[in-house]
């Protein structure tokens, strides 16, 4: 790996940067925890925009409670190399769940997903499901209400989604790395219905957002889990902070993940 492929801001000796090979495209990938037994659940992270950096603080809090965890570089705004997809929450989607299926064989998986990570989170869940039911899907901050789903009405929200975030969350050579990338996740998510396709989703959910956070009013949050009539548990949560509480409350981030943790062990060892 040549120096120039990963820039940006440090993440920390902690964290370990790993490449895997898909299908002939390489998925970077920050690691935490790796060294737990592979019994230990796995908490992999898709995250919103495709922007890493934000989630680390969240990964830390998941692996001080006993848990590993992995957030996924996609679609690949966190190096200099190929895309190992293209930018859409359906293709982010879709790697991630590639990636759990040769990455994480035998570990009890979450997947976390976070605004539109959390619309990708939720493709890679159902084509999980086809094949594992070992594992359980965390909603946090889910974008986009269908009230939401024009940009003049998303600008509107916007300031108000994060009056509790500080501009420190952000990795400025991955927003400039993503650029147009990033305008067509947002596309891709507001053409996007979540609560039509929770409704096949078999696997326990928890959704959960800010309690400022003006990208998920309370109704939308209502909506999405009594959409999820497939699931065989439904868990629902407001915690602090606004839209991107990942960095600005980890803790209880992470400990509502370690209650979706105990979801995907026991679904295990059935």
């Amino acid at each position: 790996m040549k120096p120039h492929d990963v820039l940006g801001r440090d993440v920390g000796s902690d964290v370990r940067v790993q490449f895997t090979s898909l299908r002939g495209r390489v998925v970077r990938s920050l690691s935490l925890g790796g060294d737990a037994p592979r019994t230990t659940p796995l908490v992999v992270v898709l995250p919103g925009l495709g922007l890493t950096f934000y989630t680390i603080p969240t990964a830390r809090a998941l692996v001080a409670r006993g848990l590993a965890c992995t957030v996924l570089d996609l679609p690949g705004f966190g190096s200099d190399l190929p895309r190992p997809t293209s930018p859409s929450i359906h293709a982010a989607g879709l790697t991630a769940a590639r990636w759990i299926e040769a990455q994480a064989t035998g570990h009890p998986v979450v997947v976390l997903g976070h605004s539109t990570g959390g619309q990708a989170a939720l493709t890679a869940a159902l084509a999980l499901s086809a094949r594992r039911r070992d594992f359980s899907l965390v909603l946090a901050g889910t974008t986009f209400a269908p009230e939401q789903r024009r940009l003049h009405r998303l600008a509107r929200a916007t300031p108000f989604a994060y009056r509790d975030d500080r501009l420190d969350q952000v990795d400025a050579m991955e927003v400039y790395r993503g650029r147009t990338g990033i305008i067509a996740m947002l596309q891709s998510g507001i053409h996007d219905a979540p609560e039509e396709r929770i409704a096949h989703l078999p696997v326990p959910v928890t959704v959960t957002a800010g309690v400022h956070d003006a990208f998920v009013p309370v109704t939308w949050l209502d909506q999405l889990a009594s959409s999820a009539d497939s699931a065989p548990s439904v868990r629902t949560s407001l915690l602090g902070g606004s839209h991107n509480n990942l960095f600005t409350h980890p803790e209880e981030i992470a400990g509502l993940v370690v209650r979706a943790a105990a979801d995907a062990t026991a679904a295990a060892a059935v």
